[in-house]
């Protein structure tokens, strides 16, 4: 796939990526538990990033990393939107 662009980050969120790219079998395969540190590399608006923080819970933590400012403050934007306390971004 080509680079995405922050433009374009709402495509990123589209409700056909759940069909397309089953999510839930990533998820699944990580084996993601409670209180682990996890890292979402390239992770432009936290598709991955806020499927993670649940599991990791309020003891563990996703790094959201990505090398598009303006993606990160997307991300920094609905963790705050959405009260998770979990994520820290990085920009790298």
């Amino acid at each position: 796939a080509p680079v995405m662009g922050y433009q374009a980050a709402g495509w990123l969120e589209r409700p056909e990526r759940v069909k397309e790219e089953e999510p839930a079998k990533l998820v699944k395969a990580l084996d993601v538990k409670p209180g682990m540190v996890v890292a979402d590399v390239g992770a432009g608006s936290g598709y991955h990033t806020f499927r993670l923080a649940p599991l990791v819970g309020e003891a563990g933590k996703v790094i959201a990393s990505d090398i598009q400012p303006e993606m990160l403050k997307i991300i920094e934007a609905r963790a705050k939107q959405k009260k998770v306390k979990n994520v820290e971004t990085v920009n790298g």
